[in-house]
């Protein structure tokens, strides 16, 4: 939106934050933040809020924009199918329209009575990564034959913390049993160093590549990815994976009580059913995440099976063009 020519009133540079306890150091600038933006909206009279993912927030921000009868579009909405639908009454009170990205959210939120639009996933727009392979893997200063496993930790700062240890601890157990290289694709939203520092720890030959995970995907031969966006990334591209997540032993326990999921990688939620393991918490165990990276890299019959059920994934996830839909929708909200 910066480079688009934004006026940036505020940032989230450094408040993104995933887990219940987690978020609690972060309250008082969001407290501040939100004032900042209350006193904002009185001043300048927006003519339309387009909300973006963030429901914790936002849905509040939702709120003071309603008092002053400002109408309100929610892109990427809140997942109430995973939540459940406490927070259908406050959004059909302050949003007016919604723009989803999962075909199966519009019957959701349409039987909440909210005008809900399916536009597809903003992912097929920005990943689109083609060509040959040894010839991406050569401009990324990767081996064109041996067989690469790639790690995403995820885009925060504690979640590379809590997880790249136990994919690196992972990689080792692979490394012993097969001739792998390894790659780590970096968030632009965490500090090198971090990466570094863990990393030293393993004595494994790693590549840090920053802000190329799409193109680090389509190359690799396997990932082990954090719960996330980027597991559909990888369906996009074809990339078999394994999933892992831990967030700190209370926010784990209130997300057992509150989410209504069977499973919390996108990919599966998608597909319906569980196409992709998901290691969580204590579950996380090294020596079956790098069983099951040897046999999707080597057993051409179960790659072939996941592979198959990742373009299915992608299928589903609609057309390109989720933000001229957006947009279009934008306009066709403000006064004439």
């Amino acid at each position: 939106m910066r480079a688009a020519g934004a006026n940036m009133v505020a940032s989230l540079e450094g408040l993104s934050v995933m887990g219940f306890t987690e978020v609690l150091s972060k309250l008082p600038a969001f407290y501040g933040l939100m004032q900042q933006l209350k006193r904002f909206m009185q001043r300048a009279k927006p003519q339309l809020i387009i909300a973006i993912d963030f429901p914790g927030f936002n849905l509040r921000f939702c709120k003071e924009a309603k008092k002053l009868g400002i109408p309100v579009l929610y892109y990427i909405a809140p997942q109430i199918w995973a939540w459940g639908k406490n927070r259908v009454n406050l959004m059909a009170r302050v949003v007016d329209r919604i723009a989803v990205v999962f075909p199966f959210e519009v019957d959701i939120y349409r039987e909440c009575g909210l005008n809900a639009e399916f536009v597809g996933h903003p992912l097929l727009e920005s990943v689109s990564v083609t060509g040959e392979k040894g010839i991406l893997r050569g401009k990324l200063g990767l081996s064109a034959d041996l067989p690469l496993v790639a790690l995403l930790p995820g885009s925060r700062v504690h979640e590379v913390r809590r997880l790249l240890p136990c994919m690196l601890e992972s990689a080792l157990v692979l490394a012993q049993k097969r001739q792998v290289e390894l790659a780590i694709g970096a968030a632009s939203s965490v500090p090198t160093g971090e990466f570094e520092r863990i990393s030293r720890r393993f004595r494994l030959p790693v590549h840090v590549h920053r802000g190329v995970s799409s193109e680090l995907l389509y190359v690799s031969d396997a990932a082990i990815i954090a719960s996330g966006s980027a597991t559909l990334e990888a369906a996009i591209v074809g990339t078999p994976m394994v999933i892992v997540y831990r967030v700190s032993p209370l926010s784990w326990a209130i997300a057992r009580r509150l989410v209504a999921l069977d499973y919390i990688g996108m990919v599966n939620i998608v597909a319906g059913k569980k196409i992709v393991s998901e290691y969580l918490q204590n579950g996380i165990e090294p020596r079956k995440i790098s069983d099951e990276l040897e046999e999707l890299i080597f057993n051409e019959r179960r790659r072939s099976e996941l592979v198959a059920c990742l373009k299915s994934v992608k299928e589903s996830l609609g057309d390109r063009g989720a933000s001229e839909k957006v947009a279009a929708i934008a306009l066709s909200m403000l006064p004439v």
